[in-house]
């Protein structure tokens, strides 16, 4: 991407500032993980530096688990411009019914969507003999715990696109996301 994904602005927010109003909307409490950017802007909410720096988003997983004082957490990577209310909510209630460790979809291609998840507090312990293991993949600890994985039929039958997974990993898929979400992004284009 060349730019922190965070710092990306879409509709005239940051993608950061866009996931936080977007975690309000369904969960009680939210936070920001990982390091500190320079860029970060006063959000309203608590920031949390990663506890095992530089061990990527399983690290940003374990240091969340480890800080909260809630049982169910939403987890929401900052490079999923579509991700919206009701998906989240959706995910939140799947993981409940469920009472899985982790809850996470699968998109239409097939892939994992371990950005857009629900952990269940009790699950650090197993995510962290992950990392004790040397292990950095997200998927790493599924294996340990009861976890659910809604596959993307359940997601289609519930009303979600294909697109609500896009994410931005390249300079085009930021482009992509823009000319999407803001009309006018295409003249200026």
């Amino acid at each position: 991407m060349g730019r922190p994904k965070a710092s990306l602005i879409l509709e005239g927010q940051t993608m950061l500032a866009r996931q936080v109003r977007l975690l309000g909307r369904v969960a009680g409490r939210v936070a920001v993980l990982g390091f500190r950017p320079e860029y970060l802007e006063d959000l309203g909410v608590p920031f949390i530096s990663d506890e095992l720096p530089g061990r990527g988003p399983l690290g940003g997983i374990y240091t969340g688990l480890l800080r909260t004082r809630t049982e169910y957490n939403l987890f929401l990577g900052c490079d999923l411009p579509f991700a919206n209310r009701q998906l989240l909510a959706y995910l939140a209630r799947r993981a409940i019914e469920a009472e899985a460790d982790a809850t996470v979809p699968r998109s239409r291609d097939g892939r994992l969507q371990t950005l857009c998840a629900v952990y269940r507090r009790r699950a650090r312990r197993a995510v962290r003999a992950s990392l004790g293991a040397g292990e950095n993949k997200l998927r790493s600890f599924f294996p340990k715990v009861n976890c659910q994985v809604i596959p993307w039929r359940d997601l289609a039958r519930a009303g979600f696109l294909p697109s609500i997974f896009d994410n931005m990993n390249t300079s085009a898929d930021y482009e992509s996301a823009r000319r999407r979400l803001e009309p006018s992004a295409m003249r200026t284009a």
